[in-house]
């Protein structure tokens, strides 16, 4: 039971972070767009490369799904978090190599992190 009630809490706070990232890129809100080129200086703001946006809005989007679904199928819930950890990566990656190391790396470390925990839990279950 402690390891369901785990899973709900690190599935919940996954989704905090998630379901606006997927609502951002689907929409391609302004906002979002904004803020995801100042993480990977793409040139999104100046139009170039928006199918980046739209693409992690859809891999955000299912993999938001598979992790709420994972709640009663861990092995989806897993792969949900897997994509998200990767997505993580990818921001933590570009971050590293523009020599991006201020606050924005940390918080998406700690959403790395979560990813993952959400990852063992449902693994483990």
């Amino acid at each position: 039971m402690a390891v369901f009630v785990a899973a709900v809490v690190l599935t919940v706070m996954l989704l905090v972070e998630t379901v606006p990232s997927a609502l951002a890129g689907l929409t391609r809100a302004d906002l979002g767009v904004r803020r995801l080129d100042v993480l990977t200086r793409l040139g999104l703001v100046d139009g170039r490369r928006l199918w980046v946006v739209s693409l992690l809005g859809v891999l955000h989007t299912l993999a938001a799904v598979a992790v709420v679904a994972g709640l009663w199928r861990p092995a989806w819930g897993a792969a949900g978090a897997a994509v998200e950890a990767l997505a993580f990566c990818w921001v933590l990656t570009r971050q590293a190599a523009l020599r991006q190391h201020r606050r924005d790396l940390t918080i998406y470390t700690v959403f790395l992190g979560l990813a993952l925990a959400v990852l063992a839990v449902d693994v483990s279950r």
